[in-house]
């Protein structure tokens, strides 16, 4: 057998796990993130020490049994960044995993493995996990589909946990048809998909779009037959990407150190420096702090809630600010850009509503695309619209080569009573 590529796939294992039954999947293979637990091997985090210190998962997790059980094949299980808190898909121990999209930059993270296995065409579906973009983003930059699903929606019984409130788990697919299927395998659940006639951009999200990504959005909705609605929600409630960004970061910062502490205080020195450096803001962080982020977090998802509600649309927004950021991207560059991805990817978190991307092939930019999110449960509805929308867009994922890298901008300063903006170069996943 062919030697793996370790910066994708975990030498641990499982190598392959067989199909338990025939049904949808079957004929279908999948990998699974590297905080699945599988029994009788060691789920490890994406860090060495984790692996070191923990025994032999006792049982499978639930949604990797329903997919056997329906027919797929698991073909491996694949890297995370460490401990799922990155959104770059670098990880020190291992390696990056090459982005097939676009070959110069970062393939995204947490779940770069499960992204790039899936781009790269060497398995048909992936599972990863998101907590504040780690199935959007990763997709984003590697130019596929992939879902982030309404928060409590599937069964995380069995898999490492990040952030509670906010963690999920998530499906990447080349195929918008394969991923319904996988979802409704994963749910336990078929619908019938609500047709909308109108989606709504906000200026704000407006803002980080480039003129070839907007005019690609419009082609769409023509051929769609869909209007394109805009609007000011967030101005017009007071809200800003920056203030939401923080306040994600702060609530998940709180309960990583409160589920993760001990284990860091004694490991914490097998970090990634810029890993640890995360930790440490998020030690930062007070009771006092969360409260206030708690209440601002209520707030925003009773005012986006009663939103969707009205205008009846699906929302649709950039998922990135733009192409992956080159290799090279100097790390406070960097953390400016990943400071305008998390007011993004943080409307889907602390709303906790779901969220599908949707790659734009052929791009100035590189591989990137726009999102949908919807209410609760609304799932297939964003399926069945994004396939309408992107019906005209090309199948087959080209490599880009020699991307421009994304413009920079410096965030808004927050007057919040919440921790500093910046975390040294860390940003959450």
């Amino acid at each position: 057998m062919m030697k793996r590529d370790s910066r994708i796939y975990c030498h641990q294992g499982p190598d392959y796990l067989p199909s338990a039954g025939g049904g949808v999947l079957s004929g279908t293979g999948f990998v699974f993130k590297d905080l699945f637990d599988v029994a009788g091997y060691t789920t490890g985090a994406g860090n060495p020490q984790w692996l070191a210190t923990h025994q032999p998962a006792e049982s499978t997790s639930p949604l990797i049994s329903a997919l056997l059980r329906h027919g797929a094949e698991c073909t491996g299980r694949v890297q995370t960044d460490e401990l799922a808190y990155s959104l770059n898909g670098q990880n020190i121990h291992y390696g990056t995993p090459e982005n097939p999209a676009a070959r110069d930059c970062l393939p995204g993270g947490s779940s770069s493995g499960s992204a790039v296995a899936v781009a790269a065409g060497e398995c048909d579906f992936a599972i990863g996990t998101d907590t504040g973009g780690s199935v959007r983003v990763p997709a984003s930059y590697c130019g596929v589909f992939g879902l982030r699903p309404t928060w409590g929606r599937l069964d995380l019984r069995g898999c490492f946990e990040l952030a509670q409130r906010f963690d999920t788990a998530g499906i990447f697919s080349r195929d918008l048809a394969l991923l319904r299927q996988v979802w409704q395998v994963l749910a336990a659940t078929k619908s019938d998909p609500v047709t909308y006639e109108a989606i709504y951009l906000d200026t704000q999200c407006a803002e980080d779009l480039s003129q070839p990504r907007f005019l690609r959005l419009q082609q769409w909705c023509r051929q769609a037959g869909l209007s394109l609605v805009h609007g000011d929600f967030l101005t017009a409630h007071g809200w800003t990407l920056n203030e939401l960004s923080l306040l994600f970061r702060t609530i998940q910062g709180y309960e990583i150190i409160q589920k993760h502490d001990t284990w860091l205080t004694q490991n914490g020195g097998s970090l990634d420096p810029a890993i640890w450096e995360r930790v440490e803001w998020a030690r930062s962080v007070t009771t006092e702090q969360l409260g206030y982020a708690l209440q601002r977090q209520a707030i925003f998802k009773l005012q986006l809630n009663d939103q969707l509600k009205k205008v009846r649309a699906l929302w649709v927004m950039p998922t990135t600010p733009g192409g992956p950021p080159a290799l090279t991207m100097p790390a406070d560059e960097l953390a400016i850009y990943r400071s305008k991805l998390m007011g993004l990817t943080s409307i889907a978190g602390l709303s906790g509503l779901p969220q599908l991307h949707l790659p734009m092939h052929g791009l100035p930019e590189g591989p990137c695309g726009m999102s949908l999110l919807g209410a609760a449960n609304q799932e297939e509805d964003l399926i069945a619209t994004g396939m309408k929308l992107t019906n005209l867009e090309e199948a087959v994922v080209h490599p880009q080569s020699e991307q421009p890298e994304p413009e920079q901008s410096q965030s808004e300063q927050s007057s919040l009573p919440l921790p500093s903006q910046k975390p040294g170069r860390g940003e959450s996943s």
